[in-house]
Protein backbone atom coordinates (compact mmCIF):
# COMPACT_ATOMS: atom_id res chain seq x y z
CA UNK A 1 0.00 0.00 0.00
CA UNK A 2 2.62 2.55 1.35
CA UNK A 3 4.75 1.67 -1.99
CA UNK A 4 1.63 2.24 -4.55
CA UNK A 5 1.38 5.80 -2.53
CA UNK A 6 4.80 6.46 -3.69
CA UNK A 7 4.22 5.13 -7.16
CA UNK A 8 1.34 7.09 -8.15
CA UNK A 9 2.54 10.29 -8.17
CA UNK A 10 5.47 9.10 -10.10
CA UNK A 11 3.54 7.98 -13.07
CA UNK A 12 1.33 10.60 -12.88
CA UNK A 13 4.15 13.03 -13.39
CA UNK A 14 5.53 11.07 -16.23
CA UNK A 15 2.38 10.69 -18.33
CA UNK A 16 1.51 14.27 -17.89
CA UNK A 17 5.06 15.17 -19.27
CA UNK A 18 4.53 12.74 -22.20
CA UNK A 19 1.03 13.93 -22.88
CA UNK A 20 1.64 17.70 -22.75
CA UNK A 21 3.64 16.96 -26.54
CA UNK A 22 0.22 16.64 -28.55
CA UNK A 23 -1.18 19.90 -26.69
CA UNK A 24 -3.63 21.23 -29.47
CA UNK A 25 -3.08 18.44 -31.79
CA UNK A 26 -5.79 16.07 -30.54
CA UNK A 27 -9.62 16.65 -29.35
CA UNK A 28 -11.69 14.71 -27.38
CA UNK A 29 -15.39 16.23 -26.91
CA UNK A 30 -14.36 19.63 -28.14
CA UNK A 31 -11.62 19.55 -25.20
CA UNK A 32 -8.38 19.69 -26.44
CA UNK A 33 -6.97 16.18 -25.41
CA UNK A 34 -4.43 17.07 -22.83
CA UNK A 35 -6.97 19.41 -20.94
CA UNK A 36 -9.27 16.28 -21.05
CA UNK A 37 -6.26 14.35 -19.66
CA UNK A 38 -5.53 16.99 -16.92
CA UNK A 39 -9.47 17.46 -15.94
CA UNK A 40 -11.02 14.18 -16.54
CA UNK A 41 -7.81 11.89 -15.73
CA UNK A 42 -5.13 13.43 -13.85
CA UNK A 43 -7.13 15.40 -11.26
CA UNK A 44 -9.54 12.37 -10.41
CA UNK A 45 -6.48 10.55 -9.72
CA UNK A 46 -4.75 12.69 -7.58
CA UNK A 47 -7.74 13.44 -5.82
CA UNK A 48 -8.22 10.01 -4.90
CA UNK A 49 -4.17 9.58 -3.79
CA UNK A 50 -4.38 12.64 -1.67
CA UNK A 51 -7.72 11.22 -0.04
CA UNK A 52 -5.56 7.87 0.17
CA UNK A 53 -2.49 9.90 1.61
CA UNK A 54 -4.76 11.50 3.94
CA UNK A 55 -6.26 8.43 5.12
CA UNK A 56 -2.96 6.67 5.95
CA UNK A 57 -1.49 9.58 8.19
CA UNK A 58 -4.41 9.96 9.72
CA UNK A 59 -5.67 6.27 11.18
CA UNK A 60 -1.91 5.24 11.49
CA UNK A 61 0.78 8.07 11.45
CA UNK A 62 -0.70 10.08 14.25
CA UNK A 63 0.41 9.25 18.09
CA UNK A 64 -3.48 10.17 18.56
CA UNK A 65 -6.35 8.45 17.86
CA UNK A 66 -9.09 10.45 15.64
CA UNK A 67 -12.95 9.28 16.23
CA UNK A 68 -15.09 8.49 13.21
CA UNK A 69 -16.21 12.14 13.70
CA UNK A 70 -13.27 13.60 13.39
CA UNK A 71 -12.72 11.86 10.50
CA UNK A 72 -15.30 12.48 8.54
CA UNK A 73 -14.95 16.17 9.29
CA UNK A 74 -11.58 16.31 7.98
CA UNK A 75 -12.25 13.98 4.94
CA UNK A 76 -15.33 16.50 4.03
CA UNK A 77 -13.18 19.56 4.34
CA UNK A 78 -10.60 17.96 2.36
CA UNK A 79 -13.18 17.19 -0.48
CA UNK A 80 -14.91 20.13 -0.48
CA UNK A 81 -11.77 22.60 -1.01
CA UNK A 82 -10.60 19.54 -3.80
CA UNK A 83 -13.95 20.57 -5.71
CA UNK A 84 -13.53 24.00 -5.40
CA UNK A 85 -9.83 23.75 -7.09
CA UNK A 86 -11.48 21.12 -9.44
CA UNK A 87 -13.60 23.73 -10.72
CA UNK A 88 -10.77 26.03 -11.39
CA UNK A 89 -9.27 23.43 -13.62
CA UNK A 90 -12.06 22.23 -15.85
CA UNK A 91 -12.83 26.08 -16.47
CA UNK A 92 -9.23 26.87 -17.60
CA UNK A 93 -9.52 23.54 -19.36
CA UNK A 94 -12.09 24.73 -21.63
CA UNK A 95 -10.95 28.15 -21.69
CA UNK A 96 -7.15 26.73 -22.81
CA UNK A 97 -8.93 24.24 -25.44
CA UNK A 98 -10.80 27.54 -27.17
CA UNK A 99 -7.26 29.89 -26.70
CA UNK A 100 -5.11 26.45 -28.80
CA UNK A 101 -8.28 26.92 -30.87
CA UNK A 102 -7.91 31.11 -31.42
CA UNK A 103 -4.11 30.47 -32.02
CA UNK A 104 -4.45 28.34 -34.99
CA UNK A 105 -7.19 30.35 -36.63
CA UNK A 106 -7.89 33.84 -35.45
CA UNK A 107 -11.08 33.69 -36.77
CA UNK A 108 -12.48 30.60 -34.52
CA UNK A 109 -16.48 31.08 -33.26
CA UNK A 110 -16.08 31.31 -29.56
CA UNK A 111 -19.50 31.12 -28.92
CA UNK A 112 -20.21 28.65 -30.84
CA UNK A 113 -17.27 26.02 -29.28
CA UNK A 114 -18.99 26.92 -25.72
CA UNK A 115 -22.19 26.44 -27.05
CA UNK A 116 -21.50 22.84 -27.33
CA UNK A 117 -20.47 22.46 -23.47
CA UNK A 118 -23.88 24.71 -22.62
CA UNK A 119 -26.29 23.82 -24.93
CA UNK A 120 -25.05 20.09 -25.00
CA UNK A 121 -22.70 18.04 -23.48
CA UNK A 122 -22.63 19.40 -19.87
CA UNK A 123 -26.53 18.74 -20.32
CA UNK A 124 -26.30 15.24 -21.48
CA UNK A 125 -23.87 14.39 -18.98
CA UNK A 126 -25.81 16.15 -15.87
CA UNK A 127 -29.20 14.38 -16.47
CA UNK A 128 -27.76 10.81 -17.84
CA UNK A 129 -25.00 11.13 -14.72
CA UNK A 130 -28.06 12.09 -12.55
CA UNK A 131 -29.93 9.65 -13.62
CA UNK A 132 -27.25 6.59 -13.57
CA UNK A 133 -26.02 7.45 -9.69
CA UNK A 134 -30.03 7.13 -8.51
CA UNK A 135 -30.37 4.55 -10.35
CA UNK A 136 -27.22 2.53 -8.60
CA UNK A 137 -28.52 4.05 -4.96
CA UNK A 138 -32.55 2.44 -5.85
CA UNK A 139 -30.82 -0.60 -7.19
CA UNK A 140 -28.56 -1.05 -4.47
CA UNK A 141 -31.51 -0.55 -1.96
CA UNK A 142 -33.05 -3.24 -3.83
CA UNK A 143 -30.61 -5.94 -2.68
CA UNK A 144 -29.80 -4.75 0.64
CA UNK A 145 -33.17 -3.40 2.48
CA UNK A 146 -33.18 -0.37 4.72
CA UNK A 147 -33.47 -0.93 8.63
CA UNK A 148 -35.79 1.67 9.58
CA UNK A 149 -39.40 1.49 11.32
CA UNK A 150 -41.74 4.12 10.19
CA UNK A 151 -45.27 4.68 9.90
CA UNK A 152 -46.68 4.02 6.29
CA UNK A 153 -47.79 7.39 5.53
CA UNK A 154 -44.28 8.70 5.92
CA UNK A 155 -43.80 5.87 3.19
CA UNK A 156 -46.62 7.23 0.88
CA UNK A 157 -45.17 11.03 1.25
CA UNK A 158 -41.61 10.15 0.35
CA UNK A 159 -43.48 8.51 -2.77
CA UNK A 160 -45.55 11.54 -3.87
CA UNK A 161 -42.27 13.34 -2.93
CA UNK A 162 -40.37 11.13 -5.80
CA UNK A 163 -43.44 11.52 -8.30
CA UNK A 164 -43.13 15.62 -7.53
CA UNK A 165 -39.45 14.95 -8.17
CA UNK A 166 -39.87 13.33 -11.19
CA UNK A 167 -42.46 16.38 -12.61
CA UNK A 168 -39.57 18.67 -11.74
CA UNK A 169 -36.86 16.85 -13.59
CA UNK A 170 -39.21 16.57 -16.70
CA UNK A 171 -39.39 20.82 -16.68
CA UNK A 172 -35.56 20.91 -16.00
CA UNK A 173 -35.10 18.26 -19.16
CA UNK A 174 -37.35 19.98 -21.14
CA UNK A 175 -36.18 23.47 -20.83
CA UNK A 176 -32.40 22.04 -21.54
CA UNK A 177 -33.85 21.12 -24.74
CA UNK A 178 -30.78 22.68 -27.14
CA UNK A 179 -33.72 22.25 -30.14
CA UNK A 180 -30.69 20.93 -32.76
CA UNK A 181 -32.24 20.20 -35.82
CA UNK A 182 -29.80 17.29 -37.08
CA UNK A 183 -29.07 15.97 -32.58
CA UNK A 184 -32.48 15.10 -30.92
CA UNK A 185 -31.53 15.45 -27.10
CA UNK A 186 -35.74 15.01 -26.14
CA UNK A 187 -35.40 11.75 -28.07
CA UNK A 188 -32.62 10.51 -26.59
CA UNK A 189 -33.57 11.32 -22.73
CA UNK A 190 -36.84 9.39 -23.34
CA UNK A 191 -34.55 6.39 -24.12
CA UNK A 192 -32.31 6.69 -21.46
CA UNK A 193 -34.65 7.23 -18.60
CA UNK A 194 -37.12 4.53 -20.18
CA UNK A 195 -34.51 2.14 -20.32
CA UNK A 196 -33.48 3.60 -16.42
CA UNK A 197 -36.96 2.48 -15.53
CA UNK A 198 -37.27 -0.78 -18.23
CA UNK A 199 -34.13 -1.82 -15.51
CA UNK A 200 -36.38 -0.95 -12.27
CA UNK A 201 -39.26 -3.05 -13.59
CA UNK A 202 -37.15 -6.21 -14.23
CA UNK A 203 -35.72 -5.79 -10.91
CA UNK A 204 -38.75 -5.53 -9.15
CA UNK A 205 -40.10 -9.07 -10.90
CA UNK A 206 -36.50 -10.67 -10.89
CA UNK A 207 -35.92 -9.55 -7.05
CA UNK A 208 -39.28 -9.45 -5.50
CA UNK A 209 -38.89 -6.43 -4.01
CA UNK A 210 -41.62 -5.99 -1.57
CA UNK A 211 -43.93 -2.65 -1.72
CA UNK A 212 -42.87 -1.26 2.47
CA UNK A 213 -40.59 1.52 3.73
CA UNK A 214 -37.64 -0.92 3.86
CA UNK A 215 -37.19 -0.37 -0.07
CA UNK A 216 -38.47 2.77 -0.10
CA UNK A 217 -35.37 4.39 -2.13
CA UNK A 218 -35.93 1.88 -4.87
CA UNK A 219 -39.56 2.91 -4.90
CA UNK A 220 -39.22 6.91 -4.68
CA UNK A 221 -36.42 6.22 -8.02
CA UNK A 222 -38.75 3.89 -9.59
CA UNK A 223 -41.87 6.66 -8.98
CA UNK A 224 -40.01 9.34 -10.29
CA UNK A 225 -38.63 7.71 -14.00
CA UNK A 226 -42.45 6.75 -14.26
CA UNK A 227 -43.76 10.30 -13.54
CA UNK A 228 -40.78 11.47 -15.99
CA UNK A 229 -41.75 8.94 -18.94
CA UNK A 230 -45.23 9.80 -18.08
CA UNK A 231 -44.85 13.59 -19.06
CA UNK A 232 -42.76 12.31 -22.26
CA UNK A 233 -45.87 10.60 -23.52
CA UNK A 234 -48.46 13.29 -22.93
CA UNK A 235 -46.11 15.93 -23.86
CA UNK A 236 -45.74 14.29 -27.33
CA UNK A 237 -49.68 12.79 -27.72
CA UNK A 238 -51.78 15.47 -25.88
CA UNK A 239 -51.66 19.37 -27.54
CA UNK A 240 -53.16 20.27 -24.21
CA UNK A 241 -50.63 18.66 -21.93
CA UNK A 242 -47.81 20.34 -24.56
CA UNK A 243 -49.75 24.14 -24.05
CA UNK A 244 -49.41 23.66 -20.69
CA UNK A 245 -45.69 22.54 -19.98
CA UNK A 246 -44.70 25.61 -22.54
CA UNK A 247 -46.88 27.82 -19.98
CA UNK A 248 -45.61 26.50 -16.74
CA UNK A 249 -42.03 26.64 -18.44
CA UNK A 250 -42.04 30.10 -19.95
CA UNK A 251 -42.50 31.40 -16.15
CA UNK A 252 -38.54 30.48 -15.20
CA UNK A 253 -37.49 31.94 -18.96
CA UNK A 254 -35.21 34.56 -18.92
CA UNK A 255 -35.11 37.75 -21.46
CA UNK A 256 -32.40 35.60 -24.01
CA UNK A 257 -33.30 32.30 -23.31
CA UNK A 258 -33.76 31.13 -26.36
CA UNK A 259 -30.60 32.46 -27.60
CA UNK A 260 -28.40 29.44 -28.99
CA UNK A 261 -26.81 28.40 -32.39
CA UNK A 262 -27.47 25.20 -34.30
CA UNK A 263 -24.02 23.25 -33.66
CA UNK A 264 -24.49 19.99 -36.19
CA UNK A 265 -26.13 21.94 -38.69
CA UNK A 266 -22.52 22.20 -40.76
CA UNK A 267 -21.23 18.74 -40.24
CA UNK A 268 -24.78 17.52 -41.79
CA UNK A 269 -24.56 19.68 -44.61
CA UNK A 270 -20.91 18.32 -44.96
CA UNK A 271 -22.09 14.71 -45.15
CA UNK A 272 -24.79 15.61 -47.82
CA UNK A 273 -21.68 17.18 -50.06
CA UNK A 274 -19.79 14.32 -49.35
CA UNK A 275 -22.66 12.47 -50.45
CA UNK A 276 -23.28 14.38 -53.45
CA UNK A 277 -19.85 13.85 -54.72
CA UNK A 278 -19.72 9.76 -54.19
CA UNK A 279 -23.10 9.48 -55.91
Amino acid sequence: MIALLFIVPILAIATSIFVYQLNGKKEIIKLDMVQFFYAFLLAPILFIWIKSVLYVLLRSELNFVLSPGQLFLIDTSFSLFFLYVFAFVVMHSLTKSINLKVGQDPLHDIFKHSEYFHLWISHLVIYIGAGVLFSCVSIANAFFPLIIDVPRIWFYVVLIVGFITGLLAFMGIWMSDPKQHAAHFLALMKFCFGSLLVVHIFAFFLLGIRFDPSYGLYWTVTVGYLALIMCFFFAHKSQRALTFIERVSDWFKHQMWDKRVQLFMEQKIENVVKKGKNG
